[in-house]
């Protein structure tokens, strides 16, 4: 084993500290520009599905993975970490309760 001083020991664990936080920030990025992405296409086929009037349930279904997509490159972009899913959350995805939706909700050419 190499002997090293103290100052040369310290000097390499501030290059490790920061080498490795900026192979988080590129896996952050990536993992924003998949999520950007996933969004886009969801919007994309919303869009389609909606442009082809296809029954109710399948656009109903595209519009929950809009959502979906949506909420989660904004949780990514904000910063948020994302959730477990719980029991409750579980139920939910399983038997979607219908509700109302607003044009704010729909997306739009700029999205």
């Amino acid at each position: 084993m190499v002997k090293i001083d103290e100052d040369t020991h310290k000097a390499l664990l501030l290059f490790n500290r920061r080498a490795k936080a900026a192979e988080e920030a590129a896996a952050e990025g990536k993992r924003l520009t998949k999520a950007v992405k996933a969004k886009d296409d969801a919007a994309i086929a919303l869009k389609k599905v909606q442009d082809s009037g296809a029954d109710p349930e399948a656009i109903n279904e595209a519009e929950a993975t809009y959502r979906e997509a949506l909420k989660s490159w904004q949780d990514m972009r904000d910063g948020v970490e994302p959730e477990e899913p719980t029991e409750e959350t579980e139920a939910a995805e399983e038997n979607p309760e219908p509700t109302e939706e607003t044009e704010e909700e729909r997306p739009t050419e700029n999205e």
